[in-house]
């Protein structure tokens, strides 16, 4: 028998015994080989590598780099194989790759966002791994409940060979803004206004190691907001009034500079439909004439949501949001609460002071679970059980628990081909407990 044959009889029989023990192995990666690579470059295949030469590696390490490369946009198909050399515990590793014939996609996507609400983007294009460089190019346009627009973004990996992506954002949206202004004489206090936001926003983000937990970027738009409100209600004649005095800016269009400072931790399973793990964020950010801003003022948030899997498929859901801004901020960089992306049971913003809020904390607690044993993806179609809290405010500074607010309710979650998520809740605020029903995309966090 060759010495080969023997030593690839020796790497399956190690192969096996690992599967039995239930311990991993490892191998020392001898060499790298890329096959089916026609216009991508070898250094952005192995920038999405998890291992290099003369790295030991096992296999969740090999599903991984398979996942990585999968994920980029870039290819058909991506696989890995390790090929046993004549020395023992030592391996090539084969990347096979399949490369898009055509660069041009096109893709249909939904979400939402807690300012924006629920939005979809029925025209989407990409060209990523133009001339094989690995860049990332798309544009997307959203519709949504409260927002529309257009976005242009491109991302440059692993700028130089280091761990951090370059990326850039032109966008322009029209936000659509809820206001309840407590006025006696007005025939209803519910009105809607306009804002336009247009600008660049450029982002240095880790994405792997010790950076990959930090991101820096720098955001210059201009901000105009509508100097007159209009009724919610379409039926009242004249159907606007002019804007309060703290809804309106100092000049027609502002100008914004800020920078924005944000660390992130995520030990998610998966993005979608967690089932354990931590996401955790902090984010500060300044506006400064300095910069060029047409005031100073400063936003800090923390978000903080854990994941649990408490019985088999039934999932626990945790979450607390903190925010503060400063009290010259313009209404459109502070806080609202109530509505289905907030504090559920109540209507879109209705638990907002007037001109927004600069404080606000939140949680919410959920109990998820599927409610089909015949599914293939039990994520498909579930049911929830939720609690939420908040309280959004100005002034007084301190925190008062008598203003919080609270509700509870029950509801239902459904995956669609195109749409995503589709979600049901029926809310019951405290202690009046008057139904309130929510349709909107995906989970609330």
């Amino acid at each position: 028998m060759k010495a080969q044959s023997i030593y690839r009889i020796t790497f399956l029989l190690l192969l096996a015994g690992s599967i039995f023990a239930q311990t991993p192995v490892r191998l020392t990666i001898d060499a790298i080989e890329i096959q089916g690579a026609r216009k991508t470059r070898p250094h952005v295949i192995r920038a999405y590598l998890t291992f290099s030469e003369g790295d030991q590696v096992t296999r969740t390490q090999i599903e991984a780099s398979e996942a990585n490369l999968r994920n980029t946009n870039f290819f058909k198909q991506a696989s890995i194989r390790l090929i046993p050399t004549e020395q023992p515990g030592h391996a090539r590793a084969i990347i096979n790759i399949k490369e898009r014939t055509f660069p041009l996609t096109f893709q249909f996507k939904s979400g939402f966002n807690e300012l924006d609400g629920w939005y979809i983007s029925p025209l989407g294009l990409r060209l990523d791994n133009l001339f094989g460089r690995g860049n990332h190019l798309g544009m997307e346009m959203l519709i949504g409940d409260r927002v529309t627009g257009t976005e242009l973004e491109f991302v440059r990996p692993f700028l130089w060979g280091s761990e951090y992506n370059l990326e850039f954002k032109l966008f322009g949206y029209n936000r659509d803004f809820v206001h309840f202004l407590s006025d006696e004489a007005l025939p209803d206090n519910e009105f809607r206004q306009q804002v336009r936001d247009s600008g660049l926003k450029i982002q240095l983000r880790g994405n792997s190691g010790l950076a990959r937990f930090f991101s820096l970027a720098f955001q210059a738009h201009n901000v105009d907001a509508d100097s007159t409100l209009k009724f919610a209600n379409e039926e009242i004649r004249p159907n606007e009034i002019p804007a309060p005095r703290f809804l309106t800016a100092a000049s027609d269009t502002v100008q914004i500079r800020r920078l924005i400072l944000a660390a992130t931790v995520d030990t998610r399973d998966r993005k979608i439909h967690p089932s354990r793990g931590w996401w955790g964020s902090l984010s500060y950010d300044q506006a400064s004439r300095d910069l060029g801003s047409y005031k100073n003022f400063y936003r800090l948030i923390f978000d903080l949501r854990r994941y649990q899997r408490l019985w088999k498929k039934v999932i626990l859901a945790g979450r607390v949001k903190w925010g503060r801004v400063s009290e010259v901020a313009p209404f459109y960089e502070r806080f609202y609460l109530g509505g289905p992306n907030s504090l559920r049971g109540y209507d879109d913003r209705s638990l907002t002071p007037e001109g927004y809020a600069t404080q606000l904390s939140q949680g919410s607690a959920e109990l998820r679970f599927p409610l089909s044993r015949k599914l293939r993806d039990s994520a498909s179609f579930t049911g929830v059980l939720f609690y939420d809290a908040g309280y959004a405010w100005s002034q007084p500074d301190k925190w008062q628990r008598r203003r919080l607010k609270t509700s509870l309710g029950y509801g239902f979650r459904v995956r669609l081909p195109i749409f995503g998520l589709i979600r049901l809740d029926f809310a019951y605020p405290i202690p009046d407990y008057e139904l309130h029903v929510h349709l909107s995309l995906g989970h609330t966090f």
